[in-house]
């Protein structure tokens, strides 16, 4: 039951946090007349969310059952995120009518980058408190 508490605490601080920052991304769009964000933005956002929240799961679950292997456990999680990522925006890019193909993986990377280090950011401190 721990697992569900902490991985829903990091649910809602990774949906906080892109919130505010898709959000500005956005009201940047608006207010300047330069187009950066793709018609799948908020799709490709919201899979990519789910995918960061059940890799994040996976990595906390190794790093708490043998700390000494966390950062295996990081590493799997982070591989096994960028390769459902990845078919993820192959599907996007050859599944779907895209206007803009290289708008598309602009976005798909930033999303993707953003969440990543996130994550990283928030299982590093969790195993620091670990191994003390």
């Amino acid at each position: 039951m721990e697992i569900l508490k902490v991985t829903g605490q990091f649910a809602w601080k990774l949906l906080l946090g892109s919130m505010f920052v898709f959000g500005g991304a956005y009201l940047i769009q608006q207010s300047v007349d330069i187009r950066f964000l793709d018609s799948t933005f908020v799709p490709l956002g919201i899979l990519l969310y789910i995918v960061t929240v059940f890799a994040y799961a996976i990595s906390y679950l190794g790093i708490h059952s043998n700390p000494e292997l966390g950062v295996y456990a990081i590493l799997g999680g982070v591989m096994i995120k960028m390769l459902v990522s990845l078919a993820i925006f192959m599907v996007f890019l050859y599944g779907f009518e895209v206007e803009n193909k290289v708008l598309l993986g602009l976005n798909f990377f930033c999303i993707y980058l953003l969440m990543s280090c996130f994550e990283v950011i928030i299982l590093l401190r969790n195993l620091r408190r670990k191994i003390k």
